[in-house]
């Protein structure tokens, strides 16, 4: 089902809009639906990432004790109603650590 929406554009973004239209062999509505479809997804991206920063620098904070705590507890949470496996904890001690083995896969070190 599609709904009918009135916007305004300068006209340069008209012009450049009907341009990619033309392009893409596309209506306008499908070019400007395709972008609309895409600054939210960038958007639903960049809060998750801001929320899981602030998350992993909260935690950081935390003395080591109450992080091995927390991360147990989110353990159980996540394992809820799932097959079980063998635990194992990642820690790290600065934003920096976590950030540089998550961009190395993120797998468990033996």
């Amino acid at each position: 089902m599609t709904t009918i929406l009135s916007i305004s554009l300068p006209a340069e973004l008209r012009s450049t809009l009907d341009a990619e239209a033309k392009r893409q062999r596309r209506s306008r509505s499908f070019v400007v639906a395709e972008a609309v479809r895409a600054y939210l997804g960038r958007q639903e991206r960049a809060g998750f990432a801001d929320a899981r920063e602030r998350t992993l620098r909260e935690g950081l904070a935390l003395e080591p004790a109450a992080r091995l705590r927390l991360a147990e507890e989110l353990w159980r949470e996540f394992a809820r109603g799932r097959r079980p496996s063998p635990p194992w904890t990642a820690t790290f001690n600065t934003f920096e650590e976590y950030d540089r083995w998550r961009h190395q896969g993120g797998e468990q070190v033996a």
